[in-house]
């Protein structure tokens, strides 16, 4: 169906939560599908955190559907709703609220996973804690937004029975907030540790860190809404948190997205990724790294209670070479800086070894 064009106006806000909820919902996908393409071309396969961020996807883009329906209902309006107009946008914002709190499940269930196979195994307990306690946030979120009103119209808080609306959305956004502040102080504790400059540190922190920056939205959502639930007419100034939640959507899914970037993978020299372009290429800026920290390996005394970030090389055909790394416990390993996995003769690992990079944490 197509619409008449209509313009914002400060009584009429609807044009502008259907573009700025459109535009947002592309940018999710665009980050989506660069991230899976990036894998795809680096590894050659999609793994668990992969797959949940396209799932992640999915349920945004329904989400945002569901929040498009609404503008074009009539949500953000000043006035002149029918009663069908206001019971199809109630029956959305419902919808909405449950595919919301599942996008963001889905998102850190991505990056916990993501954490976990990078973390040495010591650091895995708070993984799963922390995965706990996403999981429980999620599921009472999503059971009391289902059961926030009397049935047989749960979604209807303008006429019916419902409990305190914006007390429940104080406990989703202050615990999105706690735990987006949790995988992101596991990712700095993790990567503060790396023996490398700090710069490079400040990077990997700051890349992994970017969840931080949602905080800011969700704040305001928490502001507005009391402003709406507080309002005589919610129809109308709804419009405001609808779109800080669009906000908070875009940037929980991108934020999973933003470490895949191949800029960001060809800055990673060291190699939490991947080494070398998407093209399997080798440059020469890698290899030089590579050399050097290997020989900073070499001139540093053992410990045998470190933890390192060991290289699994493997080679195929048209001498494409991708070094895959993970954080480990190096006292598992022994006296071994490298691990060969590639089955290849060991005369053409020695010619090939000044490549190898071995980096090493605290």
């Amino acid at each position: 169906m197509i619409l008449p064009r209509e313009h914002d106006t400060p009584f009429n806000k609807a044009p502008l939560i259907r573009a700025v909820t459109a535009l947002l919902m592309v940018m999710s996908i665009l980050s989506a599908i660069t991230r899976l393409a990036t894998r795809m071309l680096t590894k050659g396969n999609l793994e668990l955190d992969d797959m949940l961020v396209g799932a992640s996807t999915m349920m945004a883009v329904a989400q945002s559907i569901t929040v498009i329906i609404q503008g074009t209902d009539g949500l953000g309006k000043l006035q002149g709703l029918t009663a069908d107009q206001v019971s199809s946008i109630l029956k959305a914002q419902y919808a909405s609220d449950i595919l919301f709190t599942a996008t963001l499940f889905l998102s850190k269930a991505s990056t916990t996973r993501t954490i976990w196979g990078m973390a040495p195994r010591k650091r895995r307990a708070l993984i799963w804690a922390t995965e706990g306690l996403v999981g429980i946030w999620a599921l009472s979120s999503m059971a009391a937004s289902s059961f926030q009103c009397s049935v047989p119209e749960p979604w209807d808080y303008i006429k019916g029975q419902c409990f305190n609306r914006y007390a429940l959305w104080i406990y989703v956004d202050a615990l999105n907030i706690v735990t987006d502040f949790a995988i992101t102080s596991i990712l700095a504790d993790m990567f503060i540790r790396l023996k490398t400059s700090i710069a490079k540190k400040m990077l990997v922190i700051g890349v992994f860190g970017c969840r931080t920056l949602i905080i800011p939205p969700i704040i305001c959502h928490m502001y507005y809404y009391k402003t709406a639930t507080d309002s005589n007419n919610p129809m109308f100034d709804m419009w405001t948190p609808t779109i800080m939640t669009q906000i908070v959507l875009c940037m929980s899914v991108m934020a999973t997205c933003v470490p895949y970037v191949k800029p960001v993978l060809d800055s990673l020299e060291s190699g939490q990724m991947v080494a070398g372009n998407l093209g399997g290429t080798r440059t020469g800026s890698a290899t030089t790294s590579g050399r050097a920290l290997a020989a900073a390996h070499a001139g540093c005394p053992g410990d045998k209670s470190s933890r390192g970030i060991t290289p699994v090389v493997t080679v195929v055909p048209g001498a494409y070479r991708r070094q895959d790394y993970k954080l480990m416990d190096m006292d598992k390993v022994g006296s071994k800086d490298t691990v060969m996995t590639a089955s290849e003769p060991i005369g053409l690992w020695d010619r090939q070894s000044h490549t190898s990079q071995t980096v090493l944490v605290e």
